[in-house]
């Protein structure tokens, strides 16, 4: 009887369909491995027998197929778990059943969504060695313009892709002077993560080329390419994509035309990428390998026994990533002779019957750190991120930073933890899939789970320290949350809260996300309250869905409410007016049934809004004076204001002026005292409309102007588009058209840009009127026409009717009569439907 099989395995094999988690899957999977008898051992010898057969040159590590059939995975290789069914079964429509089960259970996940990027390239390795024919051939003239910039490097983990792939980046960046450099990390490969979207990516991508949150929202995917591709156009490019899964994932982040490079790096060879240049790397030649040591250990060291230094490359494959973890060993064991560390080598390969190279020279270096280091490569591998700075590494490790720092430099001097960039340190895949393998067999799941929860910690408090500088007047709206033993940074301004947001942003929605996943899902809801400002302000709309989501689901009904809040107030920003109405009249009911009369008024003034902007002014208005009562009532100063703000924006649709003034006046005194910086903005701009329409035109560029130097000044997208537009109109209306034109062009781009619709429909119409007084009809149909298709769109009815009066007009000057009579019913209908007019509210 084979020792792995059981008695209850009898009868038929297991099946994967019905698996409703990777866990489950990998049980069924350790499941059928037992069934056939077979040993881990021999079924890694299998897969990688396979492999070869087949051409395919990712040969995975031991390591590699354990995991694949033991729990605690968030991402399972359908490819490797298809290899592992065809080592077991010759039966393919076995395979394709095992196959589809992974493709089911993988887009239950939303992974994919969070991705690493960067507008920069990774340092080049001081420790490069080689490769001189294979950067020759990236790196060397072109010869033929119209030749394909697309390079794929493809190679079996650890060959040195990605080395290969920034070492040449670097060059043809430095050669063609090029200062557009993009990199991501498509996530091939990982061991516990979803490949990385390429729309996901492709969004990111776009924000480092200057295209703001808003604008990449309201593109689609389409869109999004073109967009993409038009911006690389004659800018020359280095872009690398590391890990790639395949030719799909790297396709949408292709350019269009010649010029730049695009570097891809994948352990498969990419097929269907049209006029792709392929590199494939096998190991070092000896020489190559020889190089390597006598750069990393020392030219004397190896000189004095060369014999050695071979017999380790030997041992080690060939490997680079295996040269440069055994050459950190020999550096930090200087009383062993290079013949020692050959000899260990080999034995522990005889020993632990390692036939994985690159597996037993990662193992080797790290039996030897010390303990608390070796405790803290393992506890990295099991962070949700890809990187992480040294005050996080201290709070997993449960020690100060100094020692953390000290730590971490012990693992980078042995080749096993990375320097990143600004201060921050990562692991290679494979070393990554190592530890956390070890994590796994060395540390219990209580200890794993109380080192996660003392990162989660930290980055709650140090997030919430970070939003007191960033949204001090919003203080009160956040919970208060325990310190942690790791002391967050000191962030002397807003732009050093900002900037740690912005670098820890997908650490922290992953965090949340796997404190849910561990059981803390109340903890977890915490992080929406405590980032909702910031994920709002940066038009975050992905991440902000994941982490109110997850409040959504929270037990507490009050933190339900304010999460429906939160959605509601991002569907609101993101022109889906609907849904926002179904998310705050949510959290009207659970705010209602939880006595927060507070939370309830703020919940009644933003559905206000989104009422205003379906042109529905009567709902609003009684939604604003009800949430004005209860703030008065409870002494919000800041919901306050805002309820004021709307008022007054309320008494400006029905032409009361002097009330509006009144309200707007009052509203921005509490700004002013509370320090809302972006209520000032609109209330600034709001008053500029109230002194417009009394006639005061100075007065209210004053106040225009005001509005516009405050929001630049704090980097308040949707003030400054709207103080841009208000410039504009009224300078129109003054008779300087030029002047007008520009303010209400950069309105239009900014609103584009930004994605805020009811400020491009205002400025098409605002272009139009502006093209009409100086003459041009034609241009000014053209610009109403545009109004008119945007107005449509969001339901908004005035701004309808407002290009519907200036195509008439147009149509009047040109003499098409029929055209203007049609548009002109078609304005006198809508104003008699809403009978009011439309201005931008504030949310609060």
């Amino acid at each position: 009887m084979n020792p792995d099989r059981t008695p209850d395995e009898g009868g038929a094999p297991p099946e994967p369909l019905g698996a409703g988690s990777f866990d489950e899957l990998a049980a069924r999977l350790n499941t059928l491995r037992g069934w056939n008898g077979v040993s881990y051992r021999e079924l890694h010898r299998r897969v990688v027998r396979g492999r070869r057969a087949a051409g395919n040159p990712d040969l995975p590590v031991f390591n590699t197929v354990y995991r694949c059939l033991r729990p605690g995975r968030r991402r399972v290789d359908a490819d490797l778990v298809a290899d592992i069914v065809r080592a077991l079964t010759a039966d393919e429509a076995v395979v394709a059943r095992w196959r589809q089960a992974c493709h089911v259970i993988a887009g239950l996940t939303a992974d994919s969504s969070w991705v690493t990027v960067a507008g920069e390239l990774p340092a080049d390795s001081t420790e490069f060695v080689g490769r001189h024919a294979e950067l020759a051939a990236i790196t060397g003239p072109v010869g033929d313009e119209c030749r394909s910039p697309v390079v794929v490097i493809d190679g079996m983990a650890g060959v040195g892709k990605t080395s290969l792939a920034v070492r040449a980046a670097h060059r043809l960046a430095e050669r063609d002077g090029t200062g557009l450099r993009l990199w991501a990390d498509l996530r091939g490969y990982d061991a516990d993560r979803a490949p990385a979207d390429p729309l996901a990516v492709l969004d990111e991508f776009l924000r480092r080329l200057g295209v703001p949150g808003g604008e990449i929202h309201r593109l689609g995917p389409a869109g999004r390419q073109a967009t993409y591709r038009q911006l690389l156009a004659d800018r020359h490019p280095v872009v690398v994509l590391d890990n790639a899964a395949d030719a799909d994932q790297v396709r949408p982040l292709l350019p269009d035309r010649p010029g730049g490079a695009v570097l891809i790096t994948s352990r498969r060879r990419l097929t269907g990428l049209a006029g792709a240049r392929p590199v494939h790397l096998e190991a070092f030649p000896g020489t190559e390998s020889l190089d390597v040591l006598r750069r990393l250990v020392g030219e004397a060291e190896v000189a004095e026994d060369t014999e050695a230094a071979a017999r380790i490359a030997e041992l080690v494959g060939h490997l680079p990533l295996a040269l440069t973890v055994v050459a950190g060993r020999i550096r930090n064991r200087r009383d062993w002779t290079l013949r020692d560390h050959a000899t260990r080598l080999a034995e522990r390969r005889d020993s632990l019957r390692v036939e994985d190279e690159l597996e037993n020279a990662i193992g080797l270096s790290y039996a030897d750190l010390p303990a608390e280091a070796a405790l803290l490569l393992r506890l990295l591998a099991i962070h949700p991120g890809r990187d992480v700075d040294t005050r996080a590494a201290a709070a997993l490790a449960g020690v100060d930073p100094r020692t953390a720092e000290e730590l971490l430099g012990e693992l980078v001097a042995s080749s096993l933890v990375q320097r990143r960039v600004q201060d921050r340190f990562g692991l290679h895949d494979v070393v990554r899939l190592y530890a956390a393998g070890l994590a796994r067999d060395v540390d219990a799941a209580s200890a794993r789970q109380a080192a996660l929860g003392r990162l989660f910690d930290y980055y709650r408090h140090t997030a919430c320290r970070a939003m007191d500088r960033y949204a001090p007047h919003e203080r009160d709206r956040r919970p208060e949350v325990s310190t942690s033993d790791v002391p967050a940074p000191d962030f002397a301004d807003l732009a050093a809260a900002t900037a740690w947001l912005d670098a820890e942003r997908h650490n922290l929605v992953g965090i949340t996300t796997l404190a849910e996943e561990q059981g803390r899902g109340e903890d977890a809801a915490m992080m929406s309250p405590i980032l909702n400002r910031y994920l709002y302000n940066a038009l975050r709309f992905a991440d902000a869905e994941i982490v109110h989501g997850i409040a959504v689901r929270a037990a507490d009904p009050l933190v339900q409410a304010s999460a429906h809040m939160s959605l509601g107030a991002v569907y609101l920003r993101s022109n889906r007016y609907q849904e926002s109405i179904g998310q705050l009249k949510q959290a009207l009911t659970r705010y209602d049934a939880g006595g927060d009369r507070t939370s309830w008024a703020r919940a009644l003034n933003n559905l206000g809004n989104a009422f205003d902007r379906l042109s529905d002014f009567a709902a609003a208005e009684d939604c604003y004076r009800q949430a004005l009562l209860v703030h008065r009532a409870t002494g919000n100063r800041t919901s306050e204001s805002r309820a004021l703000g709307n008022l007054g924006n309320s008494a400006m649709r029905v032409g009361d002026w002097d009330k509006a003034e009144a309200y707007l006046d009052e509203a921005l005194a509490i700004m002013l005292e509370v320090g809302d910086r972006l209520g000032e903005c609109l209330t600034y701009g709001n008053l500029g409309t109230v002194h417009e329409q009394q006639g005061h035109s100075a007065e209210a560029l004053g106040h225009y102007r005001r509005a516009l130097v405050t929001a630049r000044e704090f980097g308040y997208r949707f003030p400054e588009t709207e103080a841009l537009l208000h410039i504009g109109v009224l300078l129109a209306r003054l008779g300087e058209h030029d002047d007008a034109l520009a303010h209400l062009t950069e309105a239009l781009d900014l609103s584009r840009r930004n994605s805020l619709g009811e400020f491009e429909v205002k400025a098409l119409n605002g272009i139009g009127m502006a093209l009409g007084d100086q003459g041009d009809a034609a241009g000014s149909i053209a610009s109403y026409r545009e109004a008119l298709a945007v107005a449509e769109k969001l339901g908004d009815r005035y701004e309808q009717a407002r290009a519907h009066e200036g195509i008439e007009h147009g149509a009047t000057v040109t003499g098409d009569t029929g055209m203007a009579g049609d548009h002109g019913r078609k304005a006198r209908a809508l104003l008699a439907e809403i009978g009011l007019r439309s201005s931008v509210s504030g949310e609060s």
